[in-house]
């Protein structure tokens, strides 16, 4: 009995050992290789000084169908041997597990060194994008109770031609309408933060009290325009571990929320595991806001947080600022602040917002801020064109967080 006993346990080791330290080589879909690089980059910063083994696992069959599903395995160490790479790919296995994927892990880098073999490429299903020139002939509604007076699945004729601030509202495949595009209070919420940007950026000490505002996209009748969106994905897919915010950017900017003159406002009338903590997130072109869980924060502080976003889709706080904290924020208490946030709009101007920094994009001068600026810049130009124009600091995309500034880049450059 000992034997066969030691027989099987033999049989298992074997197995369990048969892909440690096994590059993969299977071709990757482009946004999810660019998702694991991501992830793998967040790991490098966050064991910076020690040696890094990284292993991933993918549901085959899901991949096959259009539906990215994947696992990682990291773990740091002084110095990488055998028991290094065993370590990491039972832990890889073990988490693959509970993200009910059963597919086998191998092993994806090395410290900054990828050993996967990418050198077949993944045949991309070309993505259907609708323009926003065209977006009136195309979306239905997904749901036809949604279909409601005043509501709108596009983004309206604008008031003016300029670029502008647009607002989304956005619900879950099965969630509940809330109706906040169409009871005024998303309207509200958005006038009064930009009522609040002119009061504190007037009080900046290199404003002399002239203080500015976004512009807002607004209809001829001069309310705000808010376009609806009911997504198709469900509470399950944002909830994931590896979930990226980006698929909701992808999904609105295949819907036609694609207009370069635009930066898109996305209130949702849900909360995600991964946006709960801190309201939202985002960069030029998109921005997303928890609906929910900025609530909580009362009345004030949520106003500080949606403005705060709206700062970031002109892709500040700038890596070339002298407080820049993390590639995104601001060290100390600030609008941008990391966990310190405030009504101060970079108070030693030194940063991202009237600073004499030389070949550094300036807030304060965004096409998107009125009074404008008689030197104005294009923040899709810059971040998501890279058409650099005047900006030649050298730290201009050196984010430390390995996360490009421009929401849905792959995208924008398939255009």
């Amino acid at each position: 009995m000992k034997k066969i006993i030691f027989f099987l346990l033999f049989i298992f080791t074997t197995n369990l050992n048969a892909d440690v330290k096994e590059a993969g080589s299977d071709p990757l879909p482009t946004e999810m290789l660019e998702n694991i690089k991501n992830s793998l980059n967040n790991t490098l910063q966050k064991y910076k000084g020690k040696e890094v083994l990284f292993y991933i696992s993918f549901d085959k069959e899901k991949l096959q169908k259009g539906e990215i599903h994947w696992n990682s395995g990291y773990s740091s160490f002084k110095k990488i041997n055998d028991k290094s790479h065993k370590k990491t790919y039972k832990a890889c296995l073990k988490y693959g597990k509970k993200k009910k994927i059963n597919d086998d892990c191998y092993l994806f880098a090395i410290n900054d060194k990828i050993v996967w073999d990418l050198s077949k490429p993944y045949k991309e299903k070309k993505e259907k994008i609708i323009s926003y020139s065209n977006q009136k002939n195309e979306l239905q509604f997904l749901n036809k109770e949604d279909d409601k007076i005043n509501r709108s699945l596009v983004d309206r004729e604008d008031s003016i031609n300029d670029h502008q601030v647009h607002f989304i509202y956005a619900i879950l495949k099965n969630g509940k309408d809330k109706e906040w595009d169409i009871n005024g209070y998303i309207e509200k919420q958005a006038l009064k933060v930009n009522e609040n940007f002119l009061k504190w950026s007037s009080q900046n000490k290199k404003s002399n009290g002239i203080g500015q505002k976004f512009k807002y996209d607004f209809l001829k009748n001069g309310k705000l325009d808010v376009s609806f969106a009911r997504l198709n994905l469900t509470r399950k897919q944002i909830d994931e571990p590896d979930y990226p915010t980006g698929l909701i950017y992808k999904e609105l900017f295949k819907q036609g929320f694609n207009n370069p003159k635009k930066v898109y406002a996305i209130i949702s009338g849900f909360n995600s595991k991964h946006g709960n903590s801190d309201g939202g997130e985002g960069g030029p072109l998109f921005t997303i806001l928890y609906g929910p869980a900025i609530k909580s924060y009362g009345s004030k502080g949520m106003e500080i947080v949606i403005l705060h976003e709206l700062f970031h889709t002109q892709g500040a706080a700038y890596d070339c600022g002298k407080r820049t904290y993390k590639g995104a924020h601001v060290k100390g208490s600030d609008v941008l602040g990391s966990g310190d946030v405030s009504i101060k709009i970079d108070s030693k101007n030194d940063t991202y917002y009237k600073h004499d920094i030389e070949g550094c994009p300036d807030l304060a001068d965004s096409v998107f801020l009125t009074p404008t600026s008689k030197n104005p810049w294009d923040p899709y130009e810059v971040f998501c064109k890279k058409n650099v124009g005047k900006f030649t600091h050298k730290k201009l995309f050196s984010t430390k967080d390995g996360i490009d500034r421009c929401k849905n880049q792959r995208l924008i450059d398939s255009m």
